[in-house]
């Protein structure tokens, strides 16, 4: 069976609303039967079940709604953290270069290769839920060999001032992609989401309507427009896995560009 996080956007859409609606004209059926059968409708008033309904859909829409925008925040946070970490290796880089040789050239080449193991290994340990330390250990390198340095003129005492900013900068980013990457909706939330949208649709079951394709086609219009929100909150859910996830690309523009910096 494929995994979920290697289903196309598009088919994953399809299916969840297809698997929404088909749950909800079951549920509909079977309510209707046993309604009928028991009486149910011929005691329910459609005016205090709409009440009932309409308060039922504008709380589960604010708690839906509330969710799907901490999740589309949670996926800008990854996306913004991982663009910043991309820029300033560049500017780390650059600071590098002002080193005296053989230190600039030990110094730039552990950029360019902590940005290769971004790129080949971290990234593809963050899609799985995991956390690679290579680039801890090159970065630890390059701090022990920043701070051994003594600055013999007052040129070198600005450059490695700013070397040294740009580190601390550069390993703050790196700890935000790095927290990024364990960004969820925690398993309460999915409950309540989940719970919600069965409350939501079953809701609307309990409307006493003559017409049994015409009540399917409203249970429908209801269960896809959950089912779309559900289905958005379940790929922004985590960032850096599935096929909509966030790509190296910043990482790999950075590294190409990093050859042509002087």
């Amino acid at each position: 069976m494929k995994h979920l996080d290697d289903i196309p956007v598009w088919l994953f859409a399809l299916l969840t609303v297809v698997a929404f609606d088909v749950t909800a004209l079951v549920g509909l059926v079977c309510t209707r039967r046993l309604g009928h059968a028991f009486g149910l409708y011929a005691r329910l008033d459609n005016n205090t079940v709409g009440w009932i309904f309409s308060a039922i859909l504008v709380m589960y829409a604010i708690a839906i709604g509330l969710i799907a925008i901490a999740t589309w925040g949670n996926a800008s946070t990854a996306s913004a953290a991982a663009s910043q970490e991309a820029s300033h290796i560049v500017t780390l880089y650059r600071t590098l270069s002002g080193y005296p040789e053989p230190l600039r050239s030990d110094f730039t080449g552990s950029v360019r290769k902590y940005t290769q193991s971004v790129i080949q290994t971290a990234w593809p340990a963050q899609q799985r839920g995991e956390v690679n330390e290579k680039g801890t250990e090159i970065l630890l390198k390059v701090g022990l060999r920043i701070l051994e340095f003594e600055p013999a003129t007052g040129g070198q005492s600005i450059v490695h001032a700013e070397a040294l900013s740009a580190f601390n900068t550069l390993v703050e980013l790196r700890r935000r992609r790095i927290e990024a990457t364990s960004y969820a909706v925690p398993a309460t939330l999915w409950v309540v989401v989940l719970i919600g949208a069965a409350l939501s649709i079953f809701a609307s079951y309990l409307f006493n309507v003559e017409s049994l394709l015409a009540q399917s086609l409203l249970t429908m219009l209801l269960a896809s427009m959950i089912a779309l929100l559900v289905f958005f909150i379940a790929t922004t859910d985590h960032p850096y896995r599935g096929v909509n996830a966030i790509k190296p690309r910043a990482y790999e523009i950075v590294l190409r560009n990093l050859t042509d910096i002087p």
